[in-house]
């Protein structure tokens, strides 16, 4: 829980990453092998955040992901106010095999799935490897967060596309895009419902702001992408920096920090 303007304000980070990895991935500094339930609850309590959405830390080799979305399940269970995990899958094993680790993630009560197309070297509007899963996932009313930004397989444009062809399928795009894709994926939210933006890694405090001022305050999301950035750092961001230009209602800020995630996850 934090406090601005003397009230107080729950805050769920909607991206973050737990597990652990025999190679690095895209991120190499800082070289991040491990990242633990205890050490995101200690980061946690020093950050004032209240609750996390976490996935598997992404892998630099072909990973199923089924030992990290395991070890998530069991996390949550011991921490289920804290600690809200998503299963992580990779699309390009093909969706028989896929479909399967989804299926288990269900059954684990894992809320969402995380998919990195960069990482997993699938387009994110593949339609081979990747609408099976989005089939699947709006049948069981999951939440999906794509990696958006930084490689045309994770472009806006793609993964608009699944947006558009799943109408019913809560759809985040993981860092808005980042730079240089902020803009389409504002422009996207406006068309489609379902699409909604979270704020890590969107560095350039300008965009941040059009975001909240063009796509709506229902529409972003509080997210950190901890480990690799620090929970605080995006906290300022948000209630300090660009509140200091947006001058939101206490009641909108209460919905990016925190009650847009508690939306689309339906969380009690």
């Amino acid at each position: 829980m934090i406090t601005v303007e003397g009230e107080p304000i729950e805050v769920i980070d909607a991206h973050s990453h737990m597990g652990a990895r025999k190679k690095l991935a895209i991120h190499q500094i800082p070289p991040i092998m491990k990242f633990m339930a205890e050490d995101m609850l200690r980061s946690m309590d020093d950050a004032g955040v209240d609750a996390v959405v976490t996935f598997a830390i992404g892998v630099g080799e072909p990973s199923d992901y089924r030992e990290t979305n395991q070890y998530i399940a069991n996390a949550m269970k011991q921490h289920p106010a804290r600690i809200h995990g998503f299963m992580r899958l990779n699309p390009a094993d093909g969706p028989k095999h896929t479909l399967e680790v989804l299926e288990e993630g269900v059954k684990l009560g894992l809320k969402g799935i995380k998919i990195h197309p960069l990482i997993e070297k699938t387009p994110a509007n593949d339609k081979e490897k990747v609408y099976p899963l989005m089939e699947a996932a709006q049948h069981h009313g999951l939440t999906v967060l794509f990696h958006c930004g930084l490689g045309e397989f994770a472009s806006p444009k793609r993964v608009g596309e699944v947006a558009r062809d799943f109408p019913k399928l809560p759809v985040i795009m993981g860092h808005s895009g980042l730079v240089e894709g902020v803009r389409e994926v504002v422009e996207l939210a406006k068309k489609y419902d379902n699409v909604h933006m979270d704020s890590s890694g969107v560095g350039w405090l300008p965009f941040f702001c059009e975001s909240i001022s063009w796509a709506g305050v229902d529409r972003v999301m509080y997210g950190s992408d901890h480990p690799f950035n620090p929970m605080d750092w995006e906290i300022q961001k948000i209630v300090k920096h660009a509140q200091g230009h947006l001058k939101l209602k206490i009641e909108d800020l209460r919905k990016i920090m925190g009650g847009n995630i508690r939306r689309l996850l339906k969380l009690a």
